[in-house]
């Protein structure tokens, strides 16, 4: 039977081990994580190393540590960590998903492994994840599910024709110690990234970009810390670049009015090519 695991690695800041390795003869570094850690301006970039630009080559996670100089310029240390920890024999270490709790200063990193022979993504993470005002950790997801009909013949057993992909959160609210899996969406949604929303009565939001394969990005909203998405805003308003491909957004409040929350969203704003990337805030 194929499977994916879900893996969580740890690593505690305070007194932080690492693993540095030269690797020369890279073709490909893919699916990119970003996770910032405010306690000492401190950004953690993550990637798969890939053999080839194919997903069935990617071979391990790689990590690259810098630090905010200014407000325009980060200081990169050079050269990269092997995260020679997050490998399991015969697999392939993939999409790797950070999140930082802040009061005991560990980094939790999911990723998932899959047999190397075998690309199976049927319970996915990817991108980053959110610690919410709650102190909840979200981590978000999305898993396929059969919609095709009860008849089909197109033996579509090694493919995704007849299934459609829905996001969901992981949410855990004590330090990752138990999980519970949050309600799918109920319109297509693939890959995903999210993002907590207060407002000026302090009131939290949960907001949710996906990938989809209708020409347009999926939203919506949660009022339950992740637990479900009921919320689904009007679509079309955000297009889809060609098959589609991951978005990022990120939160953060106003200095000048520390009660409003702004969102920014990154993604390529051609539509036909992962090209032309832009910049979107609201």
């Amino acid at each position: 039977m194929f499977f994916t695991l879900l893996i969580i690695l740890l690593f505690n800041l305070v007194n932080p081990q690492t693993w540095c390795c030269c690797c020369k003869n890279q073709v490909s570094y893919r699916i990119p994580a970003l996770v910032n850690l405010n306690d000492d301006q401190t950004f953690l970039a993550l990637a798969e190393k890939r053999k080839t630009l194919s997903d069935t080559n990617a071979e391990v996670l790689v990590m690259r540590r810098g630090t905010l100089k200014d407000a325009k310029t980060q200081d990169w240390v050079s050269g990269h960590q092997l995260l020679s920890s997050a490998c399991l024999p015969n697999h392939c270490s993939m999409n790797p998903c950070p999140v930082y709790e802040r009061e005991s200063k560990t980094l939790f990193l999911f990723f998932v492994c899959v047999p190397t022979r075998v690309l199976d993504l049927t319970a996915d993470v990817i991108g980053h994840g959110v610690q919410m005002k709650s102190r909840r950790l979200i981590i978000p997801a999305y898993v396929y599910r059969y919609t095709g009909k009860p008849d089909c013949t197109s033996r579509c057993c090694l493919s995704f024709c007849c299934f459609t992909s829905f996001a969901l959160a992981f949410c855990s609210d004590d330090q990752r110690i138990t999980w519970k899996v949050g309600n799918q969406m109920d319109v297509e949604s693939c890959e995903c990234q999210m993002a907590e929303i207060i407002d000026e009565e302090g009131k939290s939001t949960l907001y949710c970009n996906a990938r989809t394969r209708l020409g347009y990005r999926s939203e919506a909203l949660s009022y339950n810390s992740g637990e479900d998405f009921g919320t689904v805003l009007s679509p079309n308003k955000l297009i889809e670049t060609g098959n589609g491909c991951l978005g990022s957004v990120l939160s953060f409040l106003e200095q000048s009015n520390p009660t409003k929350t702004w969102l920014l969203y990154s993604y390529p704003s051609n539509p036909k090519n992962r090209v032309d990337l832009g910049l979107y805030l609201n």
